[in-house]
């Protein structure tokens, strides 16, 4: 009876251990395999985040204004100017640019050297200048960006504005490069056309 009894403890034995060793072994690749998920997604994570930072950095090129380059014959600038508008010199250091189409909407353009004069000084003329047109309404500062000359090399812009019976009266001072440029643009209600006069105005640059 000994013998039976000890046989069997033997086999109860074996068969915890061989229990024991099976959940050993299965339970060592589950752990490999959750290393190597997170190894992946450490991986993973940077590639995109720098895919989406060249995605964020690529921008358009700018557009480019469609015209004619053309030389002021008084003063020392040239413009831009699209179809259908044509500048012409008005009188000694002061020309204008007009619409083809409505001779009332209309661009006066003055330019000066900063080596002679001041900005501040050109500023302070353009509220009266503009307060001229209609003495009875007040002298506005324009805020729409579309309506404002703008560019890397553009500085100092001052842009303002004025209701009149015809239209609205504006006005810009800015400096480009040492070149002072003063702007008084004349448009009307109907079909206005002060942003394509502001984006021909983007293109004054010293000759």
């Amino acid at each position: 009876m000994k013998k039976i009894y000890t046989l069997l403890s033997i086999l109860v034995l074996t068969v915890l251990l061989a229990a024991c060793g099976t959940s050993t072994t299965t339970e060592e690749p589950d752990s490999t395999q959750g290393t190597v998920s997170e190894s992946t997604e450490q991986t993973t994570s940077p590639e995109e985040t720098e895919d989406e930072a060249d995605t964020t950095q690529s921008t358009s090129p700018d557009k480019q204004l469609e015209g004619t380059s053309t030389d002021s014959d008084s003063q020392n600038y040239s413009i831009t100017v699209v179809e259908g508008f044509e500048l012409t010199g008005e009188e000694p250091n002061k020309d204008m640019l007009f619409n083809l189409d409505n001779d009332l909407q209309s661009m006066r353009i003055e330019t000066f050297s900063a080596d002679e004069v001041t900005i501040e000084e050109i500023q302070e003329n353009l509220v009266p200048t503009l307060q001229a047109s209609n003495e009875s309404s007040t002298v506005t500062e324009i805020k729409d960006e579309n309506l404002i000359p703008t560019h890397e090399t553009i500085t100092n812009t001052s842009a303002h504005q004025i209701d009149t019976p015809e239209g609205k009266v504006s006005g810009y001072v800015f400096n480009r490069e040492g070149l002072i440029v003063k702007l008084t643009v004349f448009d009307t209600t109907d079909s206005p056309a002060l942003e394509t006069f502001v984006q021909m105005a983007e293109t004054i640059r010293a000759k």
